[in-house]
């Protein structure tokens, strides 16, 4: 069925960039897919597939928080500089 070949090669475009790596990707979805290899009923298929299309907007949204994460830790948690406190009028030089 073209649809499930398109929801597989989706998976693993999406499965690339995915915390857990591409291998484990890879490998939960051929267990998936060989779960529903005896599917024949059009209805059933469609239904599977939409789960499908499902997990992989899941799988998006796993990916899209990782790199906010990411990103909030490299840039927001960083330690700002401290703020220069200013010198008693007594050390200030003269203007």
């Amino acid at each position: 069925h073209s649809l499930v070949r398109d929801l597989y090669r989706r998976i693993i475009t999406v499965g690339a960039d995915y915390p857990a790596g591409l291998p484990y990707v890879r490998e939960r979805a051929k267990r998936e897919f060989a779960k529903r290899r005896h599917l024949t009923d059009e209805v059933e298929i469609k239904r599977a597939i939409n789960l499908g299309r499902f997990m992989v907007k899941e799988m998006v949204g796993v990916i899209r928080l990782k790199k906010y994460r990411v990103l909030k830790q490299r840039y927001v948690d960083a330690e700002p500089p401290e703020p220069a406190t200013p010198l008693p009028p007594d050390q200030r030089e003269p203007a």
